[in-house]
């Protein structure tokens, strides 16, 4: 792995667990293992442009991640199961690397400006599934933007109860309100509401 992908991948793990503000350089050197001169050579605008690729390189894998569990027979389960996983394999103690990124602002503005490109990727992605799915374009749009900001919600509710119980809840509201808005089967046939 390259050195600049290996300080990413080890600022957005950082981040993940301890925020934009306290990702220290000292951690992502012990992280990365690689000198202090490696960050300012691949990186010269220093933490903050460390941290804003870090949001991409981290966004970018969510995404893929993403576009495999919209073609899940259940992509809202699938997406809070992914997230379930996730935090009972770091003990909870691993969040969103893109949430944290969002509230780095004051921090890493520019990392803030990638984490909204990446949220709204994430609403495409499901945007797509549900238009797919019989749900008009323009509610598919909305209601992609209330999953991505719900799953990212029950994800810190999840990490600070230490329990997947709010994923859970969250993803099955989300069910019931996505079946509100996709066609009904009526003998056999696709109907509109």
């Amino acid at each position: 792995m390259r050195v600049r992908d290996r300080l990413a991948t080890a600022t957005a793990a950082l981040m993940q667990r301890h925020g934009v503000a306290g990702t220290g350089i000292a951690q992502i050197l012990d992280t990365s293992g690689v000198t202090r001169r490696s960050i300012y050579l691949n990186f010269p605008g220093g933490k903050a442009e460390l941290v804003t690729a870090a949001t991409r390189l981290a966004g970018d894998e969510m995404s893929q991640t993403i576009r495999g569990l919209v073609e899940s027979p259940d992509p809202v389960n699938a997406f809070a199961r992914m997230w379930g996983a996730v935090l009972s394999g770091t003990d909870f103690t691993g969040g969103c690397p893109i949430v944290a990124a969002a509230c780095g602002a004051d921090e890493a503005p520019e990392a803030a400006a990638a984490a909204a490109e990446v949220f709204a990727t994430w609403s495409g992605l499901l945007a797509e599934r549900l238009v797919r799915d019989g749900i008009a374009e323009d509610v598919a749009q909305s209601l992609s933007t209330t999953i991505v900001a719900a799953m990212e919600g029950a994800v810190i509710l999840a990490r600070a109860a230490r329990s997947s119980t709010p994923l859970e809840q969250v993803a099955h509201h989300l069910e019931e309100l996505i079946a509100t808005h996709r066609p009904t089967v009526r003998r056999g046939r696709r109907a509109a509401k």
